[in-house]
């Protein structure tokens, strides 16, 4: 597959902590799989905001309700 290179600039502290976490290698694996998560995030938010357009918003109730049921 090919690849496409960038170059990006991010804070000293979470360059840091990324480097902790994945090593010398790995770092490109690292940074696809946060894009791509963050690019579901965003497309969820879309078909969320979408229902919400369409069916109207879910009571703050309804929210409390579930968040008991399942607490994070």
């Amino acid at each position: 597959m090919p690849v496409k290179k960038w170059s990006v600039s991010v804070e000293e502290q979470l360059a840091e902590r990324v480097e902790q976490r994945v090593g010398d290698r790995g770092l490109s694996g690292f940074v696809a799989r946060a894009v791509e998560h963050e690019l579901e995030r965003d497309l969820l938010d879309e078909y969320l905001n979408e229902l919400d357009a369409e069916f109207g918003a879910i009571s703050p109730q309804l929210i409390q309700k579930f968040d008991s049921a399942w607490p994070s």
